[in-house]
């Protein structure tokens, strides 16, 4: 698994939508006690192809930061990923995955899991259901790219000498799953399987992020029954305040820096861009004049 959350293409799904005023992706942040503008940019998990037809103005922006920060530094956090597979995301007391459910719902479980996770299925047997949901969803995406977005933008931002930086830690994002009680992720998974995986969702909501349109992301998610308290309080609630922290404190070192962070993260009553506002900044829409802007070195 390349990265924790499959955040977006998670969260994104089941959050509660909250109207925005834009459907900008990308916001730029002020403050008249601050020379440089910074910006924050709500990305997707993806390897699809279309969560990378970026708007006119994304690059150029992301380019000019001094600082480009993310979630985790995905080029230092595979580490740590890798010894929590075999530590925090494996459930307690060598309980299988098995054990959480009646024996014609698992029956249905483990079939969805051999089918879409293969090889990899035995090593899913004895993890926590939040990240066997992970899995399934990433195994829905298509692969079109080698990296997902946030490893893209990350690594172009260290080919251009930029600092590159994690708002968050490994250690603090597994906190948050252990959050939410293993019968609640059961009941996730269990779920997942049941609507297949909200595939038609999914689609529509990569199809929306292609046009850069936060609003109708967040509108898709309204079709969706939501996400239960702990998990929406524990993923997103939480964190949210922690990365507004974070993310005022490096603003206000002085240099301009382009947050990479997953899109569910920016809207609602309690999101991002509302939290930055309440710390004092404007936080307004960049909005695109057109859509499908590649990376030019990917022309060459």
């Amino acid at each position: 698994m390349r990265h924790l959350l499959v955040c977006s293409a998670l969260a994104a799904l089941s959050a509660h939508g909250q109207g925005t005023e834009s459907s900008s992706l990308l916001w730029r942040i002020t403050s008249p006690d601050i020379e440089h503008a910074s910006y924050l940019y709500g990305t997707v998990h993806s390897k699809d192809e279309r969560a990378f037809q970026f708007g006119d103005s994304v690059l150029p922006a992301l380019d000019r930061c001094a600082v480009v920060a993310g979630e985790l530094d995905l080029s230092t956090a595979g580490m740590e990923l890798g010894m929590a597979l075999l530590t925090t995301m494996r459930m307690e007391d060598g309980k299988k995955l098995e054990d959480l459910y009646r024996p014609k719902d698992w029956k249905r479980i483990d079939a969805v899991i051999q089918e879409n996770i293969g090889f990899m299925a035995p090593m899913t047997m004895s993890m926590k259901p939040f990240f066997v949901v992970a899995l399934l969803t990433e195994n829905l995406m298509a692969g079109d790219r080698p990296q997902v977005l946030d490893e893209y933008l990350q690594y172009r931002a260290k080919a251009n000498g930029q600092r590159v930086l994690g708002i968050e830690s490994v250690k603090e994002q597994m906190a948050a799953v252990d959050a939410i009680p293993i019968p609640v992720q059961a009941k996730m998974l269990l779920d997942h399987v049941e609507h297949d995986g909200y595939a038609d969702d999914l689609d529509a909501m990569l199809d929306a992020y292609a046009d850069q349109d936060l609003e109708a992301l967040m509108a898709i998610t309204e079709r969706t029954e939501g996400m239960p308290d702990e998990l929406e309080h524990s993923l997103l609630t939480e964190r949210n305040m922690r990365m507004v922290h974070r993310m005022d404190n490096l603003i206000r070192e002085g240099e301009s820096v382009f947050f990479l962070i997953g899109a569910a993260h920016l809207p609602r009553a309690d999101g991002l861009i509302a939290g930055l506002r309440t710390a004092g900044y404007a936080v307004e829409p960049v909005v695109s004049r057109w859509s499908g802007v590649k990376d030019p070195a990917e022309e060459r």
